[in-house]
Order: C-alpha cells, then sequence, then structure tokens
C-alpha cells in the first residue's frame, strides 16, 4: 500500500488502519487533480487500494529506486490499531460473516461475527481463514521494515497535518486531508481487560520494540 510521487523524489509506505485510506485519496488528488471515484470494471468493484496504489510489504519495495527518495510513513499504537479493524473490517465490512469463513475453519472453532473476546483469543486462525483479516493484522515491522531510520519522517496519528503540510510544501499542490474509513463501532483500549491488552501486546511485541516512541 505504497505511493510513489515519482517527478518529487517523494514515497509514502503505508499500513493497513493506520489512515492509509485517507492519505492514499489525498495523493491520488495530488497526482491526478481530481478525488478518487471507486468503479466497476469487467463487474469487479475497483477502489483506491487496487486500482491506484495496491499493497507491498517490506521485502518487495523497490528500494534500489527509491534510495534517493523522501520516505515517509504513519504509524499507530499496535492496540488502537488492532481494535480498529476489529470495529471496522470483522464488524462493519463483516470480513469473517458465514459465507466467507470456509468449512474447514469453522470446523476448527472459527465462529462466524465473532465477538471481539474470541477475535483476540483465536486471532491466529481468524487470520488463517481470511486474508483480508490477516493483511489488516499485520504487525508494522512486516509491513514498514525494521528500521526506523528507513524513513525520513515517521509521523503519529496525531501528526497527520504535519505530513500533509510537508507534501504540500514538495509538490505544490495544497489538497485537503479527509477522514475516511469512519464505519464500525469505536472502541476503546480502555474496554479491554488486562488480559485481553496483554494478549495484544504480545503479538505486537516487535511492533512497540521498533516504532514505539513515535506512537
Amino acid at each position: 500500500m505504497t505511493v510513489f510521487l515519482w517527478q518529487h523524489d517523494l514515497t509514502y509506505v503505508s499500513a493497513p488502519k493506520v489512515a492509509c485510506t485517507s492519505l492514499k485519496h489525498m495523493f491520488f488528488e495530488i497526482e491526478n487533480g481530481f478525488r478518487f471515484r471507486m468503479f466497476h470494471a469487467n463487474g469487479a468493484l475497483q477502489h483506491i487500494h487496487n486500482a491506484a496504489y495496491p499493497g507491498h510489504d517490506f521485502d518487495a519495495l523497490p528500494h534500489a529506486r527509491i534510495a534517493g527518495h523522501e520516505r515517509l510513513t504513519v504509524v499507530r499504537d499496535p492496540v488502537r490499531r488492532f481494535l480498529s479493524c476489529y470495529g471496522n473490517r470483522v464488524c462493519h465490512h463483516r470480513d469473517l460473516a458465514p459465507e466467507r469463513i470456509r468449512p474447514k475453519f469453522r470446523e476448527r472453532g472459527a465462529t462466524p461475527d465473532p465477538a471481539l473476546a474470541e477475535f483476540i483469543d483465536k486471532l491466529e486462525l481468524y487470520r488463517e481463514a481470511s486474508g483480508l483479516i490477516r493483511r489488516h493484522t499485520l504487525p508494522l515491522v512486516e509491513i514498514l521494515g525494521r528500521d526506523p531510520g528507513y524513513y525520513a519522517r515517521i509521523h503519529s496519528m496525531d501528526t497527520l497535518e504535519d505530513l500533509r503540510r510537508r507534501v504540500v510544501a514538495v509538490t505544490g499542490r495544497d489538497v485537503a486531508l479527509e477522514h475516511m474509513q469512519r464505519r464500525g463501532p469505536k472502541i476503546s483500549p480502555d474496554d479491554l481487560s488486562p488480559a485481553q491488552r496483554r494478549r495484544i501486546e504480545a503479538f505486537y511485541a516487535e511492533d512497540y520494540a521498533v516504532y514505539g516512541e513515535h506512537f
């Protein structure tokens, strides 16, 4: 989920559930002068993530080509990112609806439309059952790499406006950053039990070790 502005020597490396939809829409307008709209082609819905800016894990990035680029990214506290995934992907988009879970996973205990507690307890099983869930729960280190020094600037969710201003300064195009992907219940880390929070933190332990100072 990466944006390459070749003419400006600028690369934005995105991670799911870290404002990536909002930022990609902003970058699309910067590149094209108009807002992106979803469309159908050959009966398939084309959205910003497949029609414009498909995903790249860190190892698949064209590192040699972007060696001279100013590289930007955004990180988010893993617990909040995980809860955003549950609210948006599980509750709103229903990536784990009955028709989306194959029988072999249901036989192993993957209950469709799981409550949050079950989603946490059986996270590995649900990640195996759904590619979308796996993608949206990938640790940041697998998407952004394990060297914070790779990036000229690492932003948090609280400094997105600073990122926008930097992109405006580089490109000369003053485009708004709109908040998208609002749908789904908003769940606070305070809603978790101590055990549930420890479970999530353990899953993302490397994210905390590598990017923790930027959350």
